[in-house]
């Protein structure tokens, strides 16, 4: 399969402040969160790496009103989350903050099992990345952790998240089968975002909604749209606090953002909405 590499060009004044409305205040329950979808009117999202194997489905107001239990598999380092828009929502086990992982997967869940059971089981794809050849690779490869998940085209889309040393901007874009089984990822292209600092333009989450991809780093969000094989950027959105923002969704409207909580200068753990 033909293999694209592009840059995006960003433009100084291109910039478009983030006003962003607060929502709700997380419960602590959801301190770690990591990954957002919204479906309907409610939202549903995950606690990333050691936390307990749980979708929490919470409402505008941040109350959550139900918990499903995902019985046959652990959370190693859940970090991404994506709904098919009919039966299927996936979770993506793909945190790999070392680069050492050999055991990354991405879970297959009937939505309607985890909207209304306590417990649930998933179907597992279990994936690997053939490009990575050393278990960590070298500082200048540090390319194979992902926060990201999306789908496009019937395929898993994975964007990883860069921790190169120096930090180069780039990041590479898998696909993987929806189908249960062992999988070899397939590198489509590579994904070239401002090479200044990892905590800049890594990339942790990402929301594909009617031909546009929402792509969220630690500092802004890009919209793109495909156009002649490649991702051309349409707006970019700064945000206005600096947050450990790892969640995204969108609707025809608008943008929906969650962050950890963290101490220090900027305090996360909220639900935020913004016009597109």
């Amino acid at each position: 399969m033909s293999k694209f590499s592009f840059i995006i060009f960003i433009i100084c004044f291109s910039g478009i402040p983030f006003a962003q409305e607060r929502l709700a205040t997380l419960p602590k329950d959801l301190s770690e969160t990591s990954a957002l979808v919204k479906y309907g009117c409610k939202f549903l999202t995950l606690n990333d790496s050691g936390n307990e194997p749980k979708i929490y489905v919470f409402n505008k107001k941040g109350k959550i009103k139900h918990t499903a239990t995902i019985e046959n598999v652990e959370n190693i380092d859940w970090e991404a989350m994506v709904y098919d828009g009919e039966k299927y929502l996936y979770i993506g086990d793909i945190g790999n903050n070392a680069n050492q992982r050999k055991d990354l997967a991405i879970y297959k869940l009937d939505i309607d099992q985890v909207m209304n059971q306590e417990n649930v089981k998933a179907e597992i794809i279990n994936f690997n990345y053939p490009e990575q050849k050393a278990f960590p690779p070298k500082e200048k490869e540090l390319y194979y952790d992902a926060e990201s998940l999306i789908l496009k085209d019937n395929q898993l889309m994975i964007f990883t998240k860069n921790r190169t040393v120096p930090f180069d901007g780039i990041s590479k874009v898998y696909s993987i089968p929806t189908e249960p089984g062992t999988h070899t990822a397939t590198l489509q292209y590579e994904l070239n975002l401002l090479p200044t600092h990892w905590r800049e333009e890594s990339i942790t989450d990402a929301c594909y909604f009617e031909d546009e991809l929402y792509i969220l780093t630690y500092s802004k969000i890009y919209m793109m749209k495909w156009d002649n094989d490649q991702w051309v950027e349409q707006k970019m959105y700064q945000h206005e606090s600096w947050t450990q923002k790892e969640g995204i969704a969108v609707d025809k409207n608008y943008i929906y953002l969650t962050d950890e909580n963290e101490t220090g200068i900027f305090v996360g753990n909220y639900l935020y909405r913004q016009k597109k």
